[in-house]
């Protein structure tokens, strides 16, 4: 029996996520607003699917990259998640967001016939130019490039306040200008000129507020304080969201155990054409509570939380600075690309090199020490590539995630034990 394709994943996080921390009523709402998310990325898709089935699509349109947008942001709404109006508070009081969007389309057939016309662009040049071996080089540079490969659209911001979608902000960014990236007062201030269609709409402070991340600032201050009397040197105190426990972390930070964040990835293929898909992924983020001096980790950076070629998509849930370090995203995915021989042509049968890819990035690289001597990257991340494998995996005891199939069916997991019992 053939396997059924994934189409859409989505995570809310990995870290210290123990059944015991998690009442029923509590796990089954997790759950729910996963399948939420799911199905609102999914219906994105499934509409685009009935749309080329009736050629009542344009085919002007990423799909995949708004059935991820869609997806993030119904995470962004619910205050279970940090990102969006859950999102934690900084050190000051203020909450500011970092989100990524990175999609990539491709069509073999049209860089079937870009190989040949580079191919004899490459002869012609050659032949054209007798006179000078360095001018000839440098004109064949020019004509090809390798690899023949499409090249990602990616958007991101970082350290924006009051938006109340911060992915679709980022989206903006890669439709709307010609940068990857904007930041801080910047960002809003591109905001508002957006038109309406762009879904980018500004908040008051009240409505990111709420009862349990205010303590959770409050708590770590008074931690902070505490710990403030006892040393000489100064302490700085960081919770991330969802965790149970503290631990030390070095001379002059203590963090919590689990890394809040929102993300989902995504595959589209008309039915009309085999040959042509688009794949997406996006990431969307709170920070951590209590950080200071504006800092941003991996989430809005390309490469490391978000990845989308046209190979595979990656978004990434973790202790940031790790992430960022190993470049993580865009590890797993050059892994695939170069160690495991994947190309745009050929396809793999199910996920087993996806997985390994991943395993190593998870539980290798991320997991080596720094040169203090310690362990870090927990965290974990979600794979999709373009024949519809899917791989999740973490190196900590949990991570929300779900995905759903091509035919609509879909599944949510949340534990450790349920990696082994579902993939």
């Amino acid at each position: 029996m053939p396997q059924k394709r994934v189409v859409l994943a989505v995570h809310g996080g990995a870290g210290i996520i123990l059944r015991s921390a998690l009442t029923p009523e509590m796990e089954a709402e997790y759950r729910s607003a996963l399948q939420d998310a799911l199905s609102a990325g999914y219906a994105v898709l499934d509409r685009s699917s009935r749309d080329d089935a009736t050629n009542s699509n344009s085919g002007q349109e990423d799909v995949a990259m708004d059935a991820v947008e869609a997806a993030v942001r119904c995470m962004e709404d619910c205050t279970l998640f940090n990102a969006g109006k859950g999102s934690v508070f900084a050190h000051d009081g203020h909450i500011r967001c970092d989100a990524s969007i990175m999609s990539c389309s491709f069509d073999k057939a049209a860089y079937d016939s870009r190989d040949a016309s580079c191919d004899k662009a490459e002869d012609d040049t050659i032949s054209s130019d007798k006179e000078s071996s360095i001018t000839t080089c440098h004109q064949i540079i020019q004509k090809r490039r390798y690899p023949k490969t499409p090249h990602p659209q990616a958007g991101a911001i970082a350290g924006v306040g009051n938006i109340q979608n911060p992915i679709s902000l980022a989206k903006a960014v890669m439709i709307h200008t010609p940068h990857v990236m904007l930041i801080g007062k910047g960002a809003e201030d591109f905001a508002r000129q957006l038109p309406k269609e762009a879904r980018v709409e500004f908040q008051p402070d009240e409505y990111f507020w709420t009862e349990r991340r205010w303590k959770q600032l409050v708590n770590v201050r008074e931690s902070e304080k505490e710990e403030q009397q006892e040393q000489t040197q100064q302490v700085m105190k960081v919770q991330l969201d969802h965790s149970s426990t503290s631990q030390q972390e070095g001379s002059d930070m203590v963090r919590d155990k689990k890394f809040g964040t929102v993300g989902c990835i995504a595959l589209y293929q008309p039915d009309t054409n085999e040959n042509t898909y688009q794949l997406a992924s996006a990431t969307s983020t709170g920070g951590m509570t209590n950080q200071r001096y504006h800092r941003v980790g991996d989430s809005p950076i390309i490469g490391a939380g978000t990845y989308a070629n046209h190979l595979c998509a990656i978004s990434c849930t973790g202790h940031g600075e790790w992430f960022l370090r190993c470049v993580a995203a865009h590890d797993i995915a050059k892994r695939l690309e170069y160690k495991y021989g994947y190309d745009g042509t050929s396809s793999a049968a199910d996920n087993t090199l996806l997985k390994k890819a991943l395993e190593e990035v998870i539980f290798g690289t991320l997991m080596s020490e720094d040169h203090a001597g310690e362990q870090g990257g927990d965290g974990g991340a979600i794979v999709l590539d373009k024949d519809g494998n899917f791989a999740a995996d973490m190196n900590c005891p949990g991570m929300y995630h779900g995905w759903v199939y091509e035919d609509g069916e879909m599944e949510t997991s949340i534990f450790w034990d349920e990696r082994v019992t579902k993939q």
